[in-house]
């Protein structure tokens, strides 16, 4: 009976060791076959590339929330010259960011919170005309982000006159650098996750109670087909990584610069109050050289010499480098034509050499970039 009963419990100890494991199967999917370069070179994107984007862009959008409560204090021109200053550095680090617009920023739609343009000035200036409160998660994605606090901020290329601002244009400035402050927050917070919070993070999160931080996206993707199926392999990730990049070489030369420049229509330029346009397409080709060089370095001659070996192109080097070249040298080709558009992009569409040449340049970077497809098993 002793012996009868010891085997059955062995029998069910097996069976409740085999279900539990079978349990953790169906909850943790993860498969074992990671290849060790591969992780290094995901592990290196989202920690060195990625994360440190956001939060150098998460570090600005506070300052830039900052400059816009003095002068909304003061009505100085001199804190408004300072409020411009912020916003341009604010925006280095976004668009620099728009080669990995997958994500948490299509997820929770923080691109176009952000980023929408054109703007509904008309709705913008009813607004301004009305006596509502500024509610800002209450704010549609075409009447707050960058581009609202530019054309609040900008006239022609520079601050406008502090004194013809009115104390409603300040407040709507607040509510709409509070709201890319926010913003930038959740995009570093989605992708980091809990990881080396700070005090000021913390007060953050509890201000906006975020709905799914998980232990962030970056791990799900350093990770792929451990938590969900987003990404069955490694290859699938550096494939994502890609997309990312051809993505925004193609907006930038087909609709960033070749839109305005086929319509000649200078409200189809984004970033034009400031005239900063070039300035964003050039900040998205060193997004892409970010991501394939595995450094933030905004050197454009780093693309003479191959990046790291954590790196995608070291990994393309490794199995052609011939490409590798080819790769970078069509980032800079790339990068070079824009800079070579005279400025302001608003005042020189008829630059046709000069901007046929940068639209080629991003059409011949895109079809590079493909390239980075046949080397990833």
């Amino acid at each position: 009976m002793k012996k009868s009963f010891i085997l059955l419990c062995g029998l069910m100890g097996m069976l409740t060791f085999s279900c539990k494991d079978d349990e953790e199967k169906d909850n943790n999917t993860l498969s074992q076959d990671y290849n060790a370069e591969y992780t290094a070179v995901i592990d290196n994107y989202v920690d060195n590339v990625v994360i440190s984007t956001y939060s150098k862009q998460k570090e600005n959008a506070e300052k830039l929330l900052n400059a816009v409560l003095k002068f909304s204090e003061s009505g100085s021109q001199t804190d408004l010259d300072k409020a411009c200053d912020a916003w341009r550095s604010t925006r280095v680090p976004w668009e620099e960011s728009e080669a990995f617009l997958f994500g948490p920023a299509a997820t929770y739609s923080l691109d176009p919170s952000l980023d929408s343009w054109p703007l509904d000035k008309v709705q913008i200036e009813k607004y301004l005309s009305s006596s509502i409160d500024f509610d800002v998660d209450g704010l549609g994605s075409t009447v707050r982000g960058f581009h609202t606090l530019e054309y609040l901020l900008f006239e022609d290329g520079k601050a406008r006159k502090a004194s013809t601002i009115s104390d409603r244009q300040k407040e709507y400035m607040v509510a709409v650098a509070t709201g890319i402050r926010n913003d930038s927050f959740k995009l570093w917070y989605y992708w980091n996750g809990n990881n080396n919070l700070s005090s000021d993070d913390e007060e953050l999160i509890e201000e906006l109670e975020p709905d799914e931080a998980a232990d962030g996206f970056g791990k799900r993707f350093k990770q792929p087909n451990m938590y969900d199926q987003l990404f069955k392999t490694q290859a699938d990730v550096i494939s994502q990584i890609v997309d990312g990049c051809t993505d925004i070489s193609g907006e930038v030369g087909e609709q960033k610069i070749g839109g305005p420049f086929e319509n000649k229509n200078v409200e189809d330029v984004e970033s034009w109050y400031s005239w900063n346009s070039l300035d964003d397409y050039k900040n998205n080709i060193l997004s892409i050289q970010h991501s394939y060089l595995g450094t933030l370095s905004d050197n454009i001659n780093d693309l003479d010499n191959a990046g790291n070996e954590r790196s995608i192109s070291g990994l393309v080097a490794k199995s052609n480098k011939e490409l590798d070249k080819e790769i970078r040298s069509a980032i800079q080709a790339a990068y070079k034509a824009i800079n070579a558009i005279p400025a302001p992009f608003r005042n020189n569409l008829n630059a046709s050499t000069e901007i046929k040449d940068a639209m080629e340049k991003c059409a011949e970077l895109t079809d590079q970039l493909e390239k980075i497809k046949t080397v990833i098993k």
